[in-house]
């Protein structure tokens, strides 16, 4: 006999109309195919008051059925309390119970203290959800979605406030759109975004980097140059004193010198930026030092559309989390910047089932490139 099995709407009303009809137990519970006491039970606990009576219950509620369905005294006076057995209220309570049952945590006491130890530490550390679950996979057995409910839920000590992009974002203020005054005498003739669309056309899946500032306090003298590559989730950063267009140039000669020509050919394609003053100089960051040969394309987004490059902007936000909005970053060394970029570089993605950057970028082209870049 199933024991196990959830009744539904239609076998309690086969039960409703077996009490009716004044069947015995064991047979309705053998043409449903459940033990009878599961069919008792059932009646028991879902059975609903009628009236109220003078007296405690009848001997006759207290055995199969259980109701007053079928007793000859039903429309008497009876001064017992009354009991119905009714199908579709039920099957209402049936869902009820099932879904309450199933709400809350459904792992022990100290699993829970484990798993909430494991979540806080980890977010305090500036890792992901699926950071932490990935380096933990062993001791968690919750999914990614599961561990964000719990913490929507409150259920850990760790809010949804302490999530770095969970909370909404407040309005921006755009009380007037700006533009750099130096850009108004610089000629970007074969280097706009249309350009840039019609380049990727003819050289389809070329590697296309991503450049950009991540942007600082009016009093700090430094800022913070990111360089990413979207399709491996691969960033390169690097901290400039007093930021402009000769320094920008520097840093990509410095990478060539690394590199080699070839090399840094075939690794930086093209470049895609907005229109920030410190990227003007074309010749100097398209062609080389070395060799006068152009070692690159660089292209740049329309004005006021920053998602034409959105990956920068992005990697800009999971770099916030070491240098968080408002806080000066002048304090911070050339080796600082190195290790936190070579931290953002081993944090597994699920972008990238699992892998981290690094990962992905030896898979691609090779340790020996990763080892000069760092």
């Amino acid at each position: 006999m199933k024991q196990w099995k959830h009744l539904i709407l239609e076998q309690r009303k086969v039960i409703s109309s077996g009490i009716a009809h004044e069947y015995k137990l064991k047979d309705i519970a053998e043409s449903l195919q459940f033990d009878p006491t599961s069919i008792s039970k059932e009646v028991k606990r879902n059975r609903i008051k009628t009236s109220i009576g003078l007296k405690n219950d009848c001997k006759k509620t207290k055995r199969w059925p259980y109701v007053c369905t079928g007793c000859k005294n039903r429309y008497s006076n009876c001064p017992f309390t009354k009991y119905k057995y009714d199908a579709t209220t039920a099957q209402r309570n049936a869902d009820t119970n099932l879904v309450n049952s199933r709400r809350g945590i459904d792992i022990d006491e100290e699993e829970f203290k484990q798993l909430d130890t494991l979540i806080k530490n980890g977010v305090d550390e500036n890792k992901s959800i699926y950071q932490i679950k990935i380096e933990n996979n062993d001791t968690i057995k919750k999914s990614i979605s599961t561990l964000y409910g719990y913490i929507n839920k409150g259920y850990l000590t760790t809010k949804r406030i302490d999530l770095p992009y969970a909370v909404s974002y407040k309005k921006r203020k755009h009380n007037k759109k700006y533009d750099y005054s130096e850009n108004n005498k610089i000629d970007r003739t074969d280097h706009t975004y249309l350009d840039y669309l019609s380049y990727l056309h003819k050289h389809p899946g070329i590697y296309v980097w991503q450049l950009d500032f991540l942007g600082a306090i009016k009093t700090d003298s430094n800022n913070i140059l990111t360089l990413i590559l979207p399709n491996l989730q691969f960033s390169l950063l690097n901290i400039i004193l007093k930021p402009n267009s000769q320094k920008v140039v520097n840093f990509f000669d410095e990478l060539e010198e690394k590199l080699g020509f070839e090399t840094f050919k075939e690794l930086i394609p093209v470049i895609l930026t907005d229109r920030d003053p410190n990227f003007t100089d074309i010749t100097g960051i398209c062609f080389s030092k070395i060799t006068g040969e152009e070692r690159c394309k660089l292209f740049f987004c329309d004005p006021y559309v920053s998602n034409q490059k959105p990956n920068v902007e992005n990697m800009n936000k999971q770099i916030r989390l070491f240098f968080p909005k408002g806080k000066s970053i002048d304090k911070y060394s050339k080796n600082d910047i190195k290790t936190i970029n070579k931290t953002l570089l081993n944090k597994p993605l699920r972008s990238l089932d699992g892998n981290t950057p690094k990962e992905a970028f030896i898979k691609v082209f090779d340790e020996d490139i990763f080892n000069k870049l760092f």
